[in-house]
């Protein structure tokens, strides 16, 4: 009888560990060797919503294994470019990218005035920035599929 109990507690253990580990392996967000293109500009005022063609520039962000990143603008044909580093970081449980630019920082769409932006997760399949709230335009990219 005591074997029969200790079996079905070293059950129960494993069972619990198991179940454990499961909810600790939540995939984390991932954009290594992805291409997020620009689908979407919204301006501060009602009605000021452009998709494809009609936004002001087309825009594209490819996230490089190595952790580095090139941004793309095209305004009317000239094709300007930029690159640097990304992480991702995490705040109030939104998973965010904090892209350092090293070149090319005139396409930074950023409020704080350094070399950085953010890019923050939404929907899973959906990047914004966060340029709007300083009256930039929201910008909204997804992710080409291969």
């Amino acid at each position: 009888m005591e074997i029969r109990v200790l079996y079905s507690v070293l059950l129960m253990f494993m069972f619990i560990s198991c179940s454990n580990n499961e909810e600790e392996n939540i995939p984390v967000l991932d954009v290594n060797s992805q291409k997020w293109e620009l689908v979407k500009m919204t301006g501060s005022f009602t009605g000021t919503e452009t998709t494809g063609a009609d936004m002001e520039w087309q825009e594209y962000y490819i996230f490089n294994s190595n952790a580095t990143f090139i941004k793309s603008r095209d305004i009317g044909g000239e094709v300007k470019e930029a690159s640097g580093t990304y992480i991702t970081e995490t705040f109030n449980e939104q998973e965010y990218l904090e892209l350092t630019y090293s070149k090319g920082k005139e396409l930074i769409a950023s409020c704080s005035g350094n070399d950085k932006e953010q890019l923050f997760f939404s929907k899973g399949d959906v990047l914004k920035g966060n340029w709007n709230i300083c009256d930039g335009p929201e910008l909204e990219y997804k992710q080409l599929k291969k």
